[in-house]
């Protein structure tokens, strides 16, 4: 890959980032699996929970909860196929 493909994919998946809030829906576009362990379903939506906003050359990534391990998992926006917008803005108790 080189620099500006790389460039080109960290302004991309910085974009997305931005645009999905904190209680918005995402869907993935294939399983996620961390030490052949299934994490995440491809095509289950999945609520925001969080977002994590890091500095270049460390993507930004949004938190969702596994529905098969109820563990947190930091999601990177480029393993989406889509995202929702929530039908109301979440609110902070």
């Amino acid at each position: 890959m080189s620099v500006l493909d790389f460039t080109e994919l960290h302004l991309e998946t910085e974009f997305l980032w931005n645009e999905i809030a904190i209680g918005d829906s995402v869907m993935l576009e294939a399983d996620l699996y961390e030490s052949n362990t299934m994490k995440l379903h491809k095509y289950q939506s999945y609520e925001v929970l969080a977002k994590i906003h890091c500095i270049a050359p460390e993507p930004s990534r949004l938190i969702v909860e596994s529905d098969v391990t109820g563990e947190f998992i930091n999601l990177h926006p480029a393993l989406l196929c889509s995202f929702q917008a929530a039908d109301r803005p979440a609110s902070h108790a």
